[in-house]
């Protein structure tokens, strides 16, 4: 299988995740958060972090909802979470050619 430009590799207790910020959930993500993508608001909320990771989530796991989400943050916590979303990011804009392996 390809590697997808923008996807992490995480677990929560023991259970493999991808979180990608794939064009797909970007689009998802300008719906929901308008001015994410320009710049004019920044990920700080844990609303906000709450909803990236759900974005980033449904392409590999689409049943899981918000608290679903918010119940994985909570179980790697919130610096290594916000991590992820930094560099699923930093990934979709360049310099993704590999994606990060289940810690």
């Amino acid at each position: 299988m390809a590697v997808v430009k923008g996807e992490v590799g995480f677990q929560v207790e023991g259970e493999p995740y991808k979180l990608v910020l794939d064009f797909n959930a970007l689009c998802d993500l300008e719906d929901e958060m308008p001015g994410l993508m320009d710049g004019t608001i920044e990920i700080k909320s844990p609303k906000a972090i709450r909803a990236v990771f759900a974005a980033g989530l449904a392409k590999h796991h689409p049943g899981l909802s918000l608290t679903d989400a918010g119940n994985l943050i909570q179980g790697v916590g919130i610096e290594k979470a916000g991590g992820y979303v930094a560099e699923a990011f930093a990934a979709s804009f360049g310099g993704g050619d590999k994606t990060s392996s289940p810690q």
